[in-house]
């Protein structure tokens, strides 16, 4: 779906980035942070938007990748030397790498099974950074790598701007072209789609892999932002995190992963001085975006649910083109 900066969505998010940029002049040094923590959690959730909202691919496997990504930004930097913002980008290239086996195993798959193979990839990759003490650190995690612009705060926020800016603005543009309009088909109805010609394998696997190529970004610039990269970062619990934030936004849209970021992880800062009771909360924004929008914030009344019928109209007419 284009997105209109005329609708309600467009504006809000050219206000957003407006804001976005002025932010660090009235921030407080925590607000900063928690800045920079949101849009790369913006980044997270867009990536996995992509992968489940139009391909249809139900991930548990990219907060894993997320830490994949992580590990691996903190590592080029403090074992090799590499400067810290090529290594973020480095740490991209090889999660999208690391999840290529993980995407051809699930191509063959569909529904609770591709769950199922996820969840289990994800608990193998925990357990591995916790058990590889030599390399991961174990438990405690992986440190002592060199700060990003000599810790400057401010700097760091701009860079994950721009970065994130780019990255989901490269994820917006592939939705709204053809790969696009086969993701949805093939989220849709695969057999559909194949039968008017498309490669569907050849369009999950690329999918996957990009989605996790912007994970895995997204993990390095994590690591940068708090400076140890450990198990917890990439747990199950952060997975649900994420999909919820996604859910609540707008599985289908990318616009979703942005305002789902923001509603769930904002309201989530904001109310974490009653502690763990915040969670319940959390909860029980999750089941009325559920139940009462089950599209998302985005997704609700912007006829992004389009129909098998539409979508294979849309790719009828574009193969003719």
């Amino acid at each position: 779906m284009k997105l209109n900066l005329q609708t309600i969505t467009g504006k809000l998010l050219v206000a957003g980035f407006a804001f976005a940029l002025v932010y660090p002049f009235i921030a407080s040094r925590f607000a900063l942070d928690v800045g920079t923590q949101a849009l790369i959690f913006i980044l997270v959730v867009t990536s996995w938007n992509f992968i489940a909202g139009y391909l249809g691919i139900l991930s548990f496997v990219h907060a894993a990748l997320f830490g994949v990504g992580g590990y691996a930004g903190a590592m080029f930097a403090a074992e090799m030397g590499v400067p810290a913002p090529l290594a973020i980008l480095l740490a991209g290239v090889v999660t999208g790498v690391f999840s290529l086996p993980m995407a051809v195993s699930v191509l063959h798959l569909r529904g609770a099974y591709v769950a199922m193979l996820t969840i289990a990839y994800a608990e193998i990759i925990f357990l591995t950074a916790i058990i590889w003490r030599g390399v991961t650190g174990g438990p405690t995690g992986y440190s002592g790598f060199p700060m990003l612009f000599g810790g400057d705060r401010v700097m760091l926020y701009y860079f994950t701007l721009v970065v994130v800016t780019v990255l989901v603005g490269v994820l917006y543009l592939i939705t709204v072209n053809r790969f696009g309009l086969v993701a949805r088909a093939i989220r849709e109805s695969e057999e559909a789609a194949q039968m008017l010609g498309n490669n569907t394998r050849q369009y999950k696997l690329i999918g996957f892999v990009i989605g996790s190529i912007m994970a895995g970004v997204a993990g390095g610039l994590q690591a940068y932002n708090i400076l140890v990269i450990a198990p917890p970062m990439f747990e199950l619990e952060r997975m649900i995190e994420f999909m919820a934030m996604g859910i609540v936004g707008g599985l289908r849209t990318i616009s979703g992963g942005i305002f789902g970021t923001l509603v769930v992880f904002g309201l989530s800062e904001a109310l974490r001085p009653i502690g763990t009771a915040r969670l319940l909360i959390w909860g029980i924004l999750l089941i009325v975006a559920i139940i009462f929008v089950p599209n998302g914030i985005v997704g609700r009344g912007t006829g992004v649910d389009n129909s098998r019928n539409e979508l294979v109209s849309q790719l009828r007419e574009l193969i003719r083109r």
